[in-house]
């Protein structure tokens, strides 16, 4: 059976529940009488055991063989221990939440916040915060906030002091509608400001800018694709519609921000972008444990009405917060076409997770439980994917401006065939990723802070 509801990213999660997965009976064991913390310790061992991609290893097994439920405060405490370390992959992206929340964020493409994507522009000092993108109609735009300032100090801490403390996250505190905090600002031409602005629900824009350049007689296309969540699947037939009336020959994909999302939406964006020079050919294989091998699918192309003919390459811009679903598209792409990447190395993340309900529905575990790799079978790739170019993210500029540093080294690229500035680095023979984790909490939270998105 395909599972096609299933996720790739940083705490992003698809809707792929127990009884939709297929194999493996109905849960019905992983759903102890009652949901006191007992139960539900007993509920997360369960499914682990039963579900974990890593479970063929003998040092997991070792685990399950000496578990004892009453050591572990939480089941919290208790995924943290089963998750899995192989060598390179010293983080995981298994964690438990709630169905509403991994709704709300998927589904209708929600979540509580400020409105704003930020990263530290001195790691790893991480003193100097700056605003990377400000989601539209949000508490951060209405206050006036811009990708390129800078956050001096927040309730009149410096960020500096803040990172020495309890850190960024904990000092803005949980994700609660009408929280505020105080945050002093410096804008690119050096004038400063400062604005209370309070957590609202944010609706994020998925695909916040898309545009045609045409140089000489080329028409290259644009995509700023923010996330892959429900809401993107119209956006991008509306794109790609344009760029086809366009007669658009080469495309640029801006992943830069995009810790990934669901499947479903990223497969769409990949049939899209390799749809018509890759019809019925392999776009990925998603492979499960081996007592879950009934489940593992292969994924073809399907042209689709609004799929691009492509007579030159695809470019995709990317940074260390590209990845999981972004990657996935980028690797299914390489063996049919040829790809560029500019920017700087992926972050990584082969794998995916399942949405697996224990406590009559009332809580998820979304834990890994697939990898993916593509036609070749190259997959494994926890040190990030390689450019081809290296460029700055320059955060003056906004995103689709042609001159901006990494548009513009892709845009080169596909005119020029070479990179602007330094020669292209060998890529390796298969596709190498590099996993990072954050904090776990809701499934939200996990997803956008990564990127850090507040």
């Amino acid at each position: 059976m395909s599972t096609k509801l299933r996720s790739l990213g940083f705490g992003i999660v698809g809707t792929c529940l127990l009884a939709a997965c297929g194999g493996g009976g109905s849960g019905a064991k992983s759903q102890p009488a009652g949901c006191t913390v007992a139960a539900q310790k007993q509920a997360v061992a369960d499914l682990m055991r039963e579900w974990y991609f890593f479970n063929d290893e003998a040092e997991q097994q070792q685990k399950y063989a000496g578990l004892d439920l009453t050591q572990f405060a939480s089941p919290a405490a208790l995924l943290t221990f089963l998750r899995y370390r192989p060598e390179r992959f010293d983080r995981d992206f298994s964690f438990l939440t709630t169905p509403a929340v991994d709704q709300q964020f998927f589904g209708a493409g929600q979540f509580v916040g400020f409105g704003f994507g930020s990263k530290f522009a001195d790691a790893p000092v991480n003193s100097d915060l700056r605003l990377t993108q400000v989601f539209g109609e949000s508490p951060a735009a209405a206050a006036g906030l811009t990708r390129g300032q800078r956050v001096l100090a927040i309730d009149g801490r410096s960020i500096a002091e803040i990172q020495q403390a309890e850190g960024l996250g904990a000092a803005l505190g949980p994700d609660t509608i009408g929280l505020s905090r105080t945050f002093s600002m410096r804008r690119p031409d050096g004038s400063e400001f400062s604005v209370a602005i309070a957590k609202a629900l944010v609706t994020i824009d998925p695909v916040p800018f898309v545009t045609t350049f045409t140089v000489d007689a080329d028409v290259i296309a644009y995509l700023d694709m923010r996330t892959f969540v429900a809401t993107a699947d119209a956006e991008l037939e509306a794109a790609f519609a344009d760029f086809l009336a366009a007669s658009a020959n080469a495309l640029v994909v801006d992943l830069r921000y995009n810790g990934g999302g669901l499947v479903a939406t990223a497969e769409r964006l990949a049939d899209l972008i390799g749809g018509f020079i890759a019809t019925g050919q392999i776009q990925s294989q998603t492979r499960f444990n081996s007592a879950k091998s009934n489940l593992d699918s292969v994924t073809l192309f399907a042209q689709q009405a609004n799929s691009l003919d492509l007579l030159q390459q695809v470019v995709f811009i990317t940074t260390g917060s590209s990845a999981s679903a972004s990657e996935l598209i980028i690797n299914a792409l390489e063996p049919h076409t040829v790809v560029g990447l500019i920017g700087a190395p992926t972050f990584g993340k082969p794998v995916g997770q399942s949405g697996l309900p224990y406590c009559g529905n009332q809580f998820l575990l979304r834990a890994l439980t697939f990898e993916t790799v593509n036609a070749l079978g190259a997959g494994q790739y926890y040190d990030g994917l390689e450019v081809d170019c290296s460029a700055g993210d320059e955060l003056e500029r906004h995103l689709g401006d042609p001159q901006e540093a990494s548009l513009a080294a892709a845009l080169d690229l596909i005119q020029t065939g070479s990179c602007p500035v330094a020669a292209a680095p060998a890529k390796p023979s298969a596709a190498t990723l590099r996993l990072v984790d954050v904090p776990l909490g809701a499934a939200a939270t996990s997803a956008r802070r990564h990127a850090g998105a507040f």
